[in-house]
């Protein structure tokens, strides 16, 4: 596993777990997790199992950037989560929340971390500026009809409750099958984000709604998404039931859920209310520096880089493959039975380029746009009215270059001195990568302008800088094809028994998409150590 450290000169910083595995239970943790929320690739580790015969696995990540040429490795876990605190300051540089899965609750558990965790408040409102307003979105169904959601108008109002009941008209393209290649399925005939929520639900939710939210979440642009790669689950709504609209499929889908919390229900996880969003008491890094802490630096080995790899087959007294790091103190080499690459999907090509895996090329095409993470402090006074919410998100229409803003010091308790609000933004993306030519000083002004259009006094103060980081290569965009793309690399890796590829390029981009995609492959990975000669 290799971690990532990017500002705004570049680094490498690498992290390698090796292994040892067998085939038959694992103890302590089978899977140890570290995944990112945003912006770049899920890490996970697999825990010693017992058996007679011994197996190896190896898991690695990359973070790849360079500082006037040199090589340069890290020593920190954590990849993108990178929590910083200085006074009586704690702030996220990297992904700020997570939404608590059952799947993250339980790994949280695992690790020791229950007593850590905490839960924003579920009540605080999001927001959306448009037209000079910050707009508090419907906290229920009875929001949207009581007069209090004026977002929309009537008639946008009107026209997406028509089409969440399925007045609906038939997609002008049709999306090929999830994760496997199509030679009937152009990519030209895989729906947007764009024309999926306009088709369903009109150009204003699309305008007002969805806009803002994609650039918020993907840092993309809706009208090149796939919305079947993109937001999957939303995409399938419109299958379940027998009307096109998405409300039956939204019905059928929360008995689903029912059920499947109902599989959960026997790991006696805690409890926490629908819409909340979840961190760590020290911050999200505290969850990878306590695995390494469990995990030992014998079999966490960080001040790795990968730069090839072999594949050796089934060949008696031979492990199937072989990995090349340079170290600072050379290269080394580690031969392991199975090889899990969680690293960016520009740096996953190359290597299975290398060994000749088919179809790995087209992981070249997936693209990730710079994006800025901006911390700034201000006496409370400076604010228009209290921060006491999520935070707000900007449509690109508004003319406002930042992308959306976390009202941090309102989510959870000791995050900023009691007398201050501090506000975790997001600039740049697939609409504007101008943003990497930018300086810090430039980012920071530019910030703080567009803070003062949304949330402060004109003669609020000059803001304490907390933290300034520019990711290069932040969050893999789910556009037109990927779906193709990823299939015709699965096809490939079917040639290469023991090795995966993971990362949220594949997973989805979300904390839960990450963690939960670690747990359904781990059982692949022991079921090939087994058949391993």
């Amino acid at each position: 596993m290799h971690v990532e450290n990017t500002s705004t000169t570049e680094k490498y910083g690498q992290l390698s777990i090796y292994v040892e595995s067998t085939t038959e239970r694992a103890t302590a943790f089978q899977v140890a997790f570290v995944p990112p929320l945003w912006p770049s690739e899920p890490r996970f580790c697999i825990g010693r199992t017992q058996g007679s015969k011994s197996r190896t696995a190896q898991v690695l990540g990359c973070g790849r950037q360079k500082e006037a040429g040199h090589f340069r490795p890290r020593d920190e876990v954590g990849g993108n989560l990178i929590s910083r605190s200085a006074d009586d300051y704690l702030w996220e540089e990297g992904p700020n929340t997570f939404q608590p899965t059952p799947a993250i609750l339980k790994l949280a558990r695992d690790v020791g971390l229950e007593s850590a965790l905490v839960f924003a408040d579920a009540k605080l409102p999001r927001y959306v500026f448009w037209d000079g307003v910050l707009h508090a979105l419907p906290m229920s169904p009875a929001d949207l009809v009581n007069g209090r959601f004026n977002l929309l108008t009537n008639a946008g109002k009107i026209r997406a409750a028509l089409g969440a009941l399925g007045f609906v008209g038939a997609p002008k393209r049709a999306t090929g099958i999830a994760g496997h290649a199509s030679d009937q399925v152009s990519d030209l005939d895989d729906e947007s984000v764009e024309e999926f929520v306009t088709r369903h639900l009109g150009r204003e939710v699309f305008l007002k709604l969805i806009d803002p939210f994609v650039s918020g979440v993907y840092a993309g642009d809706p009208s090149k998404l796939s919305m079947a790669a993109a937001f999957k689950r939303v995409y399938a709504l419109e299958k379940l039931g027998g009307t096109r609209g998405i409300l039956e499929g939204a019905l059928i889908r929360l008995q689903q859920r029912r059920r499947e919390r109902n599989l959960w229900a026997a790991e006696n996880l805690p409890r926490v209310k629908s819409g909340a969003l979840g961190s760590f008491q020290r911050g999200l890094q505290q969850l990878p520096i306590t695995i390494q802490q469990l995990i030992g630096p014998e079999r966490m080995r960080t001040n790795h880089r990968l730069h090839r790899i072999e594949f050796h087959g089934d060949q008696p007294r031979k492990r199937r493959y072989t990995a090349f790091f340079e170290t600072p103190d050379g290269e080394r080499t580690i031969e392991t039975d199975a090889l899990i690459l969680t690293v960016p999907a520009y740096v996953a090509s190359p290597l299975l380029q290398g060994i000749g895996v088919p179809g790995s090329h087209l992981l070249e095409e997936i693209e990730s746009p710079p994006v800025y993470s901006v911390t700034l402090a201000y006496p409370k006074y400076s604010s228009r009215f209290p921060l006491s919410g999520f935070g707000n998100l900007i449509p690109r229409s508004a003319g406002i270059r930042t992308l959306g803003m976390v009202w941090s010091s309102s989510l959870f308790p000791g995050r900023a001195p009691p007398d201050m609000h501090m506000v975790l933004s997001y600039i740049g993306g697939a609409r504007d990568q101008a943003i990497q030519q930018c300086t810090s000083d430039e980012v920071v002004r530019q910030v703080d302008a567009d803070m003062r259009q949304i949330l402060l006094r004109a003669d609020a103060p000059s803001p304490r800088v907390l933290g300034v980081r520019l990711w290069p290569r932040a969050i893999p965009q789910y556009t037109r094809g990927h779906l193709r793309r990823l299939g015709e690399c699965n096809q490939g890796l079917e040639r290469f028994p023991g090795l995966y590829v993971g990362g949220n390029y594949v997973s989805g981009v979300s904390f839960g998409d990450c963690v939960q995609w670690a747990y359904d492959n781990i059982p692949r990975v022991l079921a090939s150590l087994r058949a391993s000669p």
